[in-house]
């Protein structure tokens, strides 16, 4: 039997793109990510979004147009989407590239193809090779999805 391994729904990269003056704390999954001023960095879509909506709401709320902030319906919105859209640029592609270009495109994407102020983060080592499990049936003590229970 082998990997049940598949890519993803369309992994489009998108642009985000702090254009204030000042720096910008994103967080995702409980982590922080400062943008400095005009700094601007290729990312997966969803998260360039998630960025850029937040954004958004920052200049909005600090404009004192809180009621522009968040909306359900973003597009209805035109005070939200001209924020939105100057931190927010989808990439460019072709929409018939299948799944598999767009993953090995998006590995073989230039590290200097977006600016990035931030020094180069070291890398952590655990020490140890990790054994990824390809076939279930390699392992004596894999069956069925999870560990055989002792008697």
């Amino acid at each position: 039997m082998g990997s049940d391994w598949t890519l993803p729904n369309r992994m489009r990269t998108a642009l985000f793109h702090n254009f204030t003056k000042e720096e910008f704390i994103g967080y995702w999954n409980g982590k922080s990510r400062t943008f400095k001023p005009g700094e601007k960095k290729f990312m997966p879509e969803y998260l360039a979004r998630h960025f850029a909506k937040h954004l958004s709401n920052k200049v909005l709320t600090a404009a004192g147009k809180d009621s522009a902030c968040s909306p359900k319906k973003p597009e209805e919105v035109p005070l939200f989407m001209a924020e939105f859209n100057k931190a927010f640029q989808l990439q460019a592609g072709d929409d018939n590239d299948d799944d598999l270009d767009v993953a090995i495109d998006l590995a073989n994407k230039p590290k200097d193809e977006a600016t990035s102020s931030l020094p180069e983060k070291p890398k952590k080592s655990l020490g140890t090779e990790l054994k990824t499990k390809v076939d279930p049936d390699e392992d004596d003590e894999y069956e069925g999805g999870s560990e055989k229970e002792e008697n």
